[in-house]
């Protein structure tokens, strides 16, 4: 399953880096790690000689996600849980380690992500006081999605919920039972920080349906020491082109996004941007996300 994984993660790897790169369209790459809770279904589906109770169990999860079109992207996870169940008063307890492997599709509607990952699942365990560890391997399959919310430019904080199905029957197995392959029905809640790579200008222009497009931007206009091409909206400066290693591309600008104030300053025009930011070396950049979420980066212009 190890090399399953590695196998997976060098083609997303593959697959997202080696993308033609231009300057309207560079492939975004998430990679995430953080805290992960597993809410264990150690045994059900069939009734089971030795009963394990649900248990809960902490972890961790990490990922590494390429987008092949802004809507379709392909993900790689793994994640890794412990738990000491107690099979029972006077009983010694049950010591569990489990570690996932898995990949596949995902579908992105930024900032919301869902996701449909397959491959396997080890679970090993052992009983206190007892010289007995066993191993058992299983099929893996992830149902989910969260969300990825930018603070910063290049990082997100991530959050997550999936379903879990996995296969096993660790407690009959070390009490030397019948394996009776139970199913597990298990669930998982992931929160993290991502670090994201390329994606600039990968955003399409949003269009309000509801006017038209000519109402909302008038003319068309460079702002230089940014690197932006855009024209006067009533919410702002609509950016409808971003300059590759630009400053505005390194604060995490994109096509669509609307800049509405430089340092305290609102500005709807190239005009008004350049003398708010007049001969100052670094600005605080006020912009709308898509016209939906804020956003403000400090920018170094020399």
């Amino acid at each position: 399953m190890r090399r399953f994984a590695l196998t997976v993660v060098l083609v997303l790897l593959g697959t997202a880096l080696c993308r033609p790169v231009s300057a309207q369209s560079l492939p975004r790459v998430e990679v995430f790690g953080g805290y992960s809770y597993l809410n264990v279904d150690l045994q059900s589906g069939v009734p089971s000689t030795v009963q394990i109770p649900r248990q809960s169990a902490n972890g961790w999860e990490a990922s590494v996600s390429g987008d092949v079109h802004r809507w379709f992207g392909v993900e790689a996870d793994v994640a890794g849980y412990y738990k000491n169940a107690s099979l029972g008063t006077g009983l010694p307890d049950l010591h569990v380690r489990n570690h996932s492997f898995t990949g596949g599709p995902r579908l992105n509607y930024r900032p919301f992500f869902v996701h449909a990952l397959v491959g396997g699942d080890h679970l090993c365990g052992s009983i206190s006081g007892v010289s007995l560890s066993l191993c058992q391997d299983s099929f893996a399959a992830e149902f989910g999605g969260g969300v990825v919310w930018p603070v910063r430019h290049r990082w997100a904080v991530r959050g997550s919920a999936d379903y879990v199905l996995t296969h096993h029957d660790i407690g009959d197995a070390l009490a030397g039972l019948p394996n009776q392959s139970l199913t597990q029905n298990n669930f998982r809640a992931s929160v993290g920080i991502v670090y994201i790579l390329g994606g600039i200008g990968e955003r399409p222009l949003r269009i309000d349906r509801e006017k038209p497009a000519a109402a909302q931007c008038v003319g068309s206009a460079a702002v230089a020491s940014l690197g932006l091409i855009g024209c006067s909206s009533a919410d702002g400066f609509l950016v409808t082109s971003v300059r590759t290693d630009s400053p505005g591309a390194g604060s995490g600008i994109m096509v669509g996004d609307v800049v509405t104030e430089i340092g305290d300053r609102p500005v709807h025009s190239a005009t008004e941007i350049d003398a708010a930011i007049g001969s100052h070396s670094g600005i605080k950049v006020s912009y709308m996300i898509q016209g939906k979420w804020l956003a403000v980066h400090e920018v170094k212009l020399r």
